[in-house]
């Protein structure tokens, strides 16, 4: 294997729970009850205006999606500013095991500002050779645009590469584009999914990750 690929949300930091509870502190004051559970279970992984056009179908609520996507983003900053995404277990660890030897890059459906800044935040941009955004693409995951397109700017071949994924969404796009895909996650809802190799996390995951590059 040649390049190795990270999504960001669930994968590099635990922002799951963060967004989660956003989106359900949001939801509430359109009178929707959205537990952290059911976001984690049905909406890990897709993308925020797929979230609100859901809901606004659903529940009929009297908003637009550019609305809600655009509110729930400030949403986030702030809640970034006061609190902080934290790492998951590992992480940290093994990008900075990797960086110079492997190349690396996010390939992530969540918009370019917000995965850049909680990547400075943790001292991880300049690992990174690039961070690629399903929204700059024709078609978001887990449609294999923005995995196929991170491939072409790297000049790399799909088979030649590894995802490192946690979520149905981003393990679709993965094999949709024929990349090798880890996915990580200890939800039990993931247990029975068909990926490639499955781990309940990141450091569970590391001895694979050096015997596939050699780190």
């Amino acid at each position: 294997m040649q390049t190795l690929f990270f999504d960001f949300d669930g994968t590099l930091v635990d922002s799951e729970t963060f967004h989660a509870e956003n989106w359900s502190a949001y939801l509430a004051t359109y009178g929707v009850t959205l537990t952290a559970d059911d976001f984690i279970t049905y909406y890990a992984g897709v993308t925020w205006p797929k979230i609100a056009k859901h809901f606004i179908e659903h529940y009929q609520l009297n908003v637009d999606v550019m609305t809600i996507t655009t509110e729930m983003e400030a949403l986030t900053e702030a809640k970034i500013r006061e609190q902080g995404i934290p790492a998951l277990p590992g992480v940290d660890a093994i990008l900075n095991a990797f960086a110079g030897k492997v190349p690396m890059a996010v390939v992530t459906g969540a918009p370019r500002d917000y995965v850049e800044g909680v990547l400075r935040q943790h001292g991880w941009f300049d690992l990174f050779e690039h961070v690629f955004s399903g929204y700059e693409v024709t078609n978001n995951k887990p449609a294999p645009d923005i995995y196929l397109h991170a491939c072409q700017v790297m000049k790399v071949a799909p088979h030649q590469t590894v995802a490192v994924e946690d979520s149905r969404t981003g393990l679709q796009a993965a094999k949709n584009a024929n990349i090798c895909c880890l996915l990580i996650n200890s939800h039990p809802s993931l247990i029975e999914i068909d990926a490639d190799h499955k781990f309940t996390s990141m450091v569970a995951a590391t001895p694979l990750l050096d015997s596939l590059f050699k780190a």
